[in-house]
């Protein structure tokens, strides 16, 4: 059996494979902000209140009719949505420029037309590069993220507080760029392939629960909770008069924080190598939302580094759909563009709503923001509940005491000694008592090291990578026998040995006699 290719999106070989993705991502992104978003960073549309926004979730529904009638799409019918999506991006926005220089009657009408055309091209650009990404390890798509909306909220930023022709410049020129990424991106192995995913590092789940609809509408629903409280913060936000300063200084709050949490999470999820990043990100969104809240109560210039760190929390939810998108496509059975477009429903048009019923409340109460700050943390609370009841709290994915982790170690014990773990209610026999009835070696090591792992709560991977690493296998095969790269084995293995005040496999071996004497 070949071994897996190692899941080090650092390697010089990684960076020219997974470079196009991250281009081709952060120039959508960063062409959507300037275009359909008026170069506000994860605001709406100044003109209708969001309406181009609104016009891309529409296309993204049509879309997913199309997608779901049809099956999956075939690769000519890809290939011809992504010549028309850069064109009409890129046509958009130099319509927008036009507009700039030329300033004709009804500019306000125009305007919003040409922002949802070229919206909707970047969007679906960004729906491409997620489907080409299907496949991909859990680590190689957060890394992939996270530096893409780091780069795209960059972009933005400049070209934002530049004014709005450079925004629409900039996104003429980052349209057309798509080109280059693309065609760049046929010339190398796909990501998926260089990286291949393995369902358990996205949320320590089977593969068969990705094309559980429960389990994706508790995604979703996640999702639109979030969305829904960061739009309430965007609508207060941007009904506080203020000076330009008060503007850049928030905007650049935004950059900071966003750029701080992507580094954060791209550098936790290349050490970890493990699905634990997703709860501490949602746990992250949470607390920005509380910290945006308190700001906004204050009212005032405090309104702007609220709406700010809002805005760094839609941002950051983006990257994380992004994250969502590519898990359920790589398992689901679904098309890819499916789960593409109902995360960008689920997140932009709930953002809007969430505007919207923000400026409703502000109508009523305009020197009261406590009714809306509660209705902001009742959503954020919901769909913080919803995700780690359904979406991380899957009983699948959490440590495997008792039968589930004799049943993980059953994998990796040999063909001939079935029926040799002992069931959850037995006492699981030691080293000594096993050598007396006379069974082999192997089921000795494998019964101590479930009750090594009960006692020192060791995962289900984390007893299967140890009972193959006790047999005396090197990292190399216990990566070959468990599918899993050999960065992760190790990973793995050092994480036991954390656990357990351990220093070798010497160690482990005698602490294992020990017990079992």
């Amino acid at each position: 059996m070949a071994a897996e290719p190692v899941d080090n999106a650092s390697s010089e070989d990684a960076k020219r494979v997974l470079l196009p993705a991250v281009l081709g991502l952060a120039f959508a992104a960063a062409s959507f902000g300037l275009t359909a978003q008026g170069g506000a960073l994860a605001g709406v549309s100044p003109a209708f209140e969001g309406t181009a926004t609104l016009v891309t979730c529409a296309m993204a529904a049509a879309l997913m009719l199309s997608a779901w009638h049809h099956g999956r799409l075939a690769k000519r019918a890809v290939f011809l949505i992504t010549f028309v999506a850069i064109h009409i991006a890129g046509i958009g926005a130099l319509g927008l420029v036009f507009l700039d220089i030329t300033r004709p009657a009804q500019a306000a009408l125009w305007a919003v037309a040409l922002e949802a055309v070229s919206g909707c091209g970047s969007a679906l650009l960004m729906f491409y590069w997620l489907r080409k990404l299907r496949g991909t390890s859990a680590t190689t798509v957060s890394a992939v993220s996270f530096a893409a909306l780091a780069l795209g909220t960059a972009v933005t930023f400049v070209a934002g507080i530049a004014g709005p022709l450079a925004c629409h410049l900039a996104a003429f020129a980052l349209s057309f760029a798509q080109f280059a990424t693309t065609r760049a991106s046929r010339r190398f192995e796909a990501p998926g392939g260089a990286f291949p995913a393995h369902p358990e590092m996205y949320f320590g789940t089977s593969e068969e629960r990705f094309s559980d609809r429960g389990y994706l509408a508790a995604a979703l629903a996640g999702v639109c909770g979030v969305s829904l409280a960061a739009g309430m913060a965007n609508a207060f936000a941007i009904s506080v008069e203020g000076s330009a300063g008060l503007e850049f200084v928030s905007r650049l709050i935004t950059l900071v924080l966003v750029c701080a949490a992507a580094a954060a999470v791209m550098r936790r999820s290349l050490e970890t190598q493990e699905r634990s990043f997703v709860a501490n990100i949602w746990i992250a969104l949470c607390l920005l939302l509380s910290i945006g809240a308190v700001f906004l109560s204050f009212g005032g210039p405090a309104a702007y580094i609220g709406g700010a760190v809002d805005a760094a929390v839609l941002l950051l939810l983006q990257a994380h759909i992004w994250y969502l998108s590519v898990a359920f496509s790589s398992y689901g059975k679904l098309d890819p563009y499916i789960y593409a477009a109902g995360s960008w429903i689920a997140l932009h048009a709930f953002h809007v709503t969430g505007t919207a019923l923000g400026h409703l409340i502000a109508g009523a109460t305009p020197q009261n923001p406590a009714p809306a700050i509660a209705l902001m943390g009742l959503c954020a609370v919901g769909a913080t509940q919803i995700v780690f009841s359904q979406l991380l709290a899957d009983p699948e994915r959490t440590p495997l005491p008792g039968t589930a982790a004799q049943a993980a170690a059953a994998q990796i014990l040999p063909q001939n000694a079935p029926g040799m773990l002992a069931p959850a209610s037995a006492e699981v026999p030691s080293l000594g008592a096993a050598a007396d009835a006379g069974a082999p070696s192997d089921v000795h090591i494998a019964t101590s090291v479930i009750a090594m792992g009960q006692r020192f709560g060791l995962t289900g991977r984390e007893i299967e990578v140890l009972t193959l690493y006790a047999l005396g296998h090197t990292q190399a095969r216990v990566s070959e026998e468990l599918h899993l790269s050999q960065n992760t084995v190790h990973t793995h293995i050092k994480r036991i040995y954390d656990k357990c005040d351990l220093h070798s496999r010497q160690e482990i071996l005698d602490y294992l006699n020990e017990y079992g004497g």
